[in-house]
C-alpha cells in the first residue's frame, strides 16, 4: 500500500502527512493490543498538547451498532433492551467519560453532540459497533461464556489540526450475576465502564504511563 514519506511537526508530534491523503492510508507509529484498551494504534509519537489542553468527546454512535440477540429476530425483550442503549448509551459513555477524567485529574473534559465543530481541543469521535443483550437464560443454565451481554466500540482521537493521532478499539462482556443477570443492567454498567476505560487511556497517554 502506497505511503508517503513526508512528516509534519505538529505540537511536538510527529504526524503521518498520509492522513491527509485520499488514497493512502495512514502507518501508525504504535500499535498495543490487549493494554488499557483491546487495541490501541498511535499515529504521533508523543502526547500531542500538555495537561491544559482540552478534550471533547462527541456523544458515540449507536445506529450502526450490531444488535446481535437483541435484533430483528431476537425476543420482544432484548430488542427493548438493544434499542435502549442504542438510545442512551451514547449519552452514558460520555457522561462516565467526563466523569472519569475529572477524577483522574490530568485532562479537562467537555462533551459535545455529534458533528459539533470544535476548534483549540482535541476530539474523541466514536460508534458503538456491538449492543448485544445475550441471552439471560444460558448464562443462567449453561455458564462458561454463554449468552453473555456484550457492548463494544470503536473511535478516533484528532488534534486540533483535525489529523487523527491514534485510533481505539474496546469491548465489555457480562457473563455472571444472580439469576443470570439483568441484561439491561448489564449493558448500562458495560457503556459506563467503557466511557471511563477511553478516559483512563487518554489519561494514562498524557501522563506518559504505559498503555500495556
Amino acid at each position: 500500500m502506497a505511503r508517503l514519506g513526508l512528516v509534519l511537526v505538529l505540537v511536538g508530534s510527529t504526524v503521518s502527512l498520509a492522513q491527509n491523503s485520499r488514497t493512502a492510508a495512514p502507518k501508525p507509529l504504535t500499535t498495543i493490543e490487549d493494554g488499557v484498551l483491546d487495541a490501541i494504534q498511535l499515529f504521533v509519537d508523543k502526547w500531542p498538547g500538555s495537561p491544559a489542553t482540552p478534550v471533547v468527546m462527541r456523544k458515540f454512535s449507536g445506529l450502526d451498532a450490531d444488535l446481535g440477540t437483541g435484533g430483528e429476530a431476537g425476543k420482544d425483550t432484548r430488542q427493548s433492551e438493544a434499542k435502549t442503549i442504542k438510545a442512551e448509551g451514547p449519552r452514558i459513555l460520555a457522561e462516565h467519560f467526563a466523569a472519569k477524567m475529572k477524577e483522574l485529574g490530568a485532562l479537562t473534559a467537555t462533551i459535545a453532540e455529534p458533528g459539533t465543530p470544535v476548534s483549540g481541543a482535541l476530539v474523541v469521535d466514536g460508534k458503538f459497533t456491538k449492543i448485544d443483550p445475550g441471552s439471560r437464560t444460558k448464562r443462567y443454565f449453561v455458564g462458561f461464556g454463554a449468552g453473555k451481554s456484550t457492548v463494544s466500540v470503536s473511535g478516533t482521537v484528532t488534534n486540533e489540526a483535525g489529523l487523527v493521532i491514534a485510533t481505539f478499539a474496546q469491548t465489555r462482556y457480562g457473563a455472571m450475576g444472580f439469576g443470570g443477570g439483568d441484561s439491561l443492567g448489564k449493558l448500562l454498567a458495560d457503556s459506563k465502564d467503557i466511557g471511563a476505560d477511553i478516559a483512563q487511556f487518554l489519561s494514562d497517554w498524557a501522563k506518559g504511563k504505559s498503555l500495556k
